[in-house]
């Protein structure tokens, strides 16, 4: 039906999935006149994406080729016509310069609050809410709401609101402000009919727009409503979402009604849910749905994703089988390399070039495009090995002086004076927003980031907005921290989203708004739980229902109305649809959305049918009981010198003996920050090695002179480490404790007419292999012990308890270090055992049968090793002891092993 409304025209019309091809009909019908021209007209829509279907209509209602009307959206026409007013950064900065000037609130909290403010500044222009006369008056209005008198905190609350709204409106126009005047003027100069195509019910700037507009000429509005359709699909959704909430019978009457209007349901076939047990389910169930869609020739494909992570899970999966995805969503900006590039240099900035920032800059492939690859990478792999090699944490002048002295390093150090360049044009204390983004710019450039940014899509548009925020930005004076401005740049990049246009196909992601009057042959609702699929409540200030309905701000219950307009919309416009979700969420059941339950329970009651999909689909196809554990066989790589640890290697897990010694694969050394217990134990060993290079013989000598001398070199050896971390403190403070009965246990030692006869001793015997040749075996031995008889002992210093040390040797068939050690020394060894050094007193733990246990260790490694030349396989059968720390774990697959 039509009806006049202070000479706007209005038109409500039944929303079907033909509603924009409805309104070009009637636009064409008014028109008929002066057809084939219609370029005097203008065409609102509500989103860019319905102009084709817009385009179509008209000519299809034609029936000849036309000159078609203006199409353009509110804020593109506002655009064309700009009124000027502030940006939204430019209302931030201004914002947050008042908060930080009030103290009112902590500092971490204020670009939080600053955002807040903004859309509640926003939402009151939107609804045409006047600012009130003074605080007084504000505080009123929010006692009324809140039905209390003499609160600190009202008054707090209204004085910062109130003061912040004063002066935001008291400077240039915002956002919304400045679009509503630039509307005004563009209809002030109106020169042909007017005809606007709306969502729901006409928003506030839609209204004014219209009556303003209709001053000068004609202005034709359509409005979609679900309650009169007549179609047989949303007459059963009405009847599950009434579009009246308020009268609506209770559920049972209307499944009744249901039953007796519609006979046959007319959602059956069209409506399926699906619930899934997992991510990977839920996305498996996307894809296949996809493929049966398009193996039926289904030109247009909807994803809706509620659950972002659902549906990029899906994306990935259907590209992986050359289904490509047209992504309407994008990502944020945050997410992209070219992002992290920005990321990385501001954190090599902020701490001092830490070493994993530095070099995650440095491998970003944006970052010396100027340079030669080869050279790049010479410089990276420097880089890497010289931090490593001298152990360097932070400092990038540090690093700079001590590679400069590295042979070897040059293309390093080139690498770090063009960063020491780039940091200079930064600010070096608080400054301008403008000037950061100024310096940050050129730091790119002197990065020889700028050329490979503008290669890429993702590069191009983080160009695009730094270029847009300093020019923007380049007259406020507000100036902000390094901290600041670096987290408003945060938010900025988490704001800004990029989306890639190169992409065009039948597949469409887009959310559950930009679906709103769009038709598609099918659609799946990804996500459609009551956590991703809830009313669109934006946080604001004023979140209490009684103050926004005072102050005229919109309500809980119109984002309710808004969800079950567009999901009807959605099932109505789309030929088929499918609802998705994961009905876990880790050990708790997952329910779908309230509304999409409240239809399952209809449905149910008045067809017999739940529309839930029997049987979850199952993940995709994998094998089911894992992958064999690997045995691989390589007699052409097996070494003919070992160390003892390699020999203990393979004894532990032939396959990790196959990927470190056999294929040299290791895992990288890293930057010590801080001294691990392989680091203390190298440092007991280095002191006590200086220590008994002194004194040999320690018998006669007191006690407290001996402590004193080894606790002086205990502390020089550990001075570096203290120097550059005071916390380890606590590793010396823990050798100290041992220092006095490591005295006693060596007087004891000579005593028994044991004397130090040397330590860290490089040996190596060749043992005959079965065929011919012969194998190395070598090893460094921490002490060697001599009697008078000639007789000696090997010792291996371990900082461990000595309980883990006598479990190991319980099992003397799997501990192979000390027979390794006592058959490279040779026959005189009677002794060998570990000496514990952890606790107040030091605790021997000795291998029994010496000597036979070296002949047999010695037999079984030139066995082992001969089989292995032979073809004998590798296979992984670790312990979990031996499995936990190893870093061939995720060669082997230990966790997916098939079951034995």
């Amino acid at each position: 039906m039509a009806e006049a409304e202070r000479a706007v025209t209005l038109h409500r019309l039944p929303l079907t999935a033909d509603f924009v091809e409805v309104c070009a009909r009637r636009i064409v019908a008014d028109c008929r006149a002066r057809l084939p021209d219609l370029s005097y007209l203008v065409v609102v829509l509500p989103s860019p994406a319905l102009a084709p279907a817009l385009r179509r209509g008209l000519a299809a209602a034609a029936g000849c080729a036309l000159l078609l009307p203006r199409i353009a959206t509110l804020a593109q026409l506002a655009a064309v016509a700009d009124a000027g007013g502030q940006t939204d950064s430019q209302r931030q900065l201004a914002l947050y310069r008042q908060l930080r000037e009030r103290d009112w609130f902590a500092d971490s909290a204020l670009w939080e609050i600053c955002a807040e403010l903004i859309a509640l500044f926003d939402e009151l222009s939107e609804r045409a809410v006047g600012l009130p006369a003074d605080e007084g008056e504000f505080l009123d209005r929010l006692e009324r709401a809140y039905d209390t008198r003499g609160s600190q905190l009202l008054r707090f609350e209204a004085e910062v609101v109130h003061r912040l709204w004063r002066a935001e409106a008291a400077g240039p126009p915002g956002r919304p402000a400045a679009q509503a005047m630039a509307l005004a003027h563009l209809a002030a100069a109106a020169a042909g009919p007017l005809y606007m195509l709306c969502e729901g019910e006409a928003r506030p700037v839609e209204q004014a727009f219209c009556q303003a507009w209709s001053a000068r000429q004609t202005a034709t509005v359509f409005q979609p409503q679900r309650g009169t359709s007549a179609e047989a699909p949303m007459q059963a959704l009405n009847f599950a979402w009434p579009p009246v909430a308020a009268a609506a019978p209770a559920l049972a009457a209307r499944a009744a009604a249901a039953r007796r209007a519609l006979p046959q349901s007319p959602l059956a076939g069209r409506l399926r849910l699906i619930g899934a047990a997992s991510l990977e389910a839920e996305a498996a169930a996307i894809v296949l749905e996809v493929k049966r869609w398009l193996g039926q020739g289904r030109q247009s494909i909807a994803l809706v994703a509620a659950d972002r992570v659902a549906a990029r899970r899906a994306r990935a999966l259907l590209e992986r089988d050359g289904v490509l995805v047209q992504d309407e969503t994008g990502w944020k900006l945050s997410t992209t390399r070219a992002a992290a590039l920005v990321d990385a240099w501001l954190e090599v900035i902020a701490a001092d070039a830490y070493h994993r920032d530095l070099l995650d800059l440095v491998k970003s492939p944006f970052v010396f495009g100027d340079l030669a690859e080869a050279s790049r990478q010479a410089g990276l792999l420097q880089l890497e090995e010289g931090l490593v090699r001298h152990n360097l944490a932070y400092g990038l002048g540090r690093f700079e002086a001590v590679l400069a002295r590295q042979a070897g390093c040059g293309e390093a150090v080139e690498l770090l004076k063009r960063m020491a360049a780039a940091h200079r044009p930064m600010p070096r204390t608080s400054a301008t927003a403008a000037d950061w983004l100024a310096g940050l710019e050129r730091a790119l450039e002197s990065l020889g980031a700028v050329d490979r940014l503008a290669q890429d899509a993702a590069g191009v548009t983080l160009l695009a907005l730094l270029r847009a925020r300093r020019e923007e930005l380049a007259a406020v004076p507000a100036r902000l921290t390094f901290g600041e401005w670096r987290e408003w740049l945060n938010r900025e990049l988490e704001n800004a989203a990029f989306v890639d246009r190169s992409i065009d196909s039948p597949v469409v992601m887009t959310h559950l708004a930009a679906m709103r009057l769009r038709r598609f042959d099918a659609a799946v609702l990804v996500g459609a739980d009551r956590d991703n699929l809830a009313p669109a409540c934006a946080r604001s200030v004023f979140g209490n229902q009684a103050v926004r309905a005072e102050l005229g701000l919109p309500l809980p219950a119109e984002a309710a109305a808004r969800l079950r307009d567009d999901l009807a919309g959605l099932i109505v416009c789309c030929g088929e649809v499918t609802a998705t979700w994961q009905t876990l969420r880790g050990d708790e059941a997952n329910l779908p959305c309230p509304e999409l339950g409240l239809l399952s329970v209809l449905h149910a009651s008045a067809w017999g049918d739940d529309l839930v999909a029997p049987h979850a689909v199952p993940p995709l196809a994998a094998a089911a009981n894992g992958t064999p554990m690997p045995r691989p066989a390589a007699p052409q790589r097996v070494p003919l010198r070992l160390s003892a640890s390699a020999y203990a290697s393979l004894m532990a897990c032939p396959y990790q003996f196959f990927v470190r010694r056999m294929l040299g694969l290791a895992q990288a050394e890293e930057v010590r920050e801080a001294l691990e217990k392989r680091d203390y134990g190298e440092f007991v060993h280095r002191i006590l090695q200086r220590f008994h290079a002194a004194h040999p013989q320690i018998s006669g000598r007191a006690d407290e002179v001996l402590t004193a001398e080894l606790e002086a070199i205990s502390r020089e050896v550990f001075a570096p480490e203290i120097e550059a971390n005071f916390l380890e403190h606590a590793w010396l403070a823990r050798w100290l404790d041992c220092v006095p009965g490591y005295i006693a246990w060596q007087k004891a030692r000579e005593a028994a007419g044991w004397r130090h006869a040397g330590g860290e001793l490089t040996r190596e015997i060749a043992l005959p292999l079965a065929g011919g040749g012969s194998l190395a075996l070598h090893g460094r031995l921490d002490r060697i012990d001599r009697r008078a008889d000639g007789a000696e002992a090997v010792l291996d210093y371990k900082t461990q308890d000595a309980q883990g040390l006598k479990r190991r040797l319980a099992d003397a068939g799997e501990d192979v270090q000390l027979a390794c050690y006592a058959l490279l020394q040779g026959e005189r060894v009677t002794e060998a055992a570990y000496l514990a050094l952890d606790g107040e007193k030091p605790a021997e733990l000795a291998l029994p049968d010496v000597q036979g246990m070296a002949r047999e260790q010695g037999e079984r490694l030139a066995a082992a090793v001969a089989a292995l030349r032979a073809g004998a396989s590798l296979p992984a059968h670790g312990t979990q002891a031996v499995c936990e720390w190893c870093e061939a774990r995720g060669l082997c697959r230990k966790d997916y092993h098939l079951a034995t």
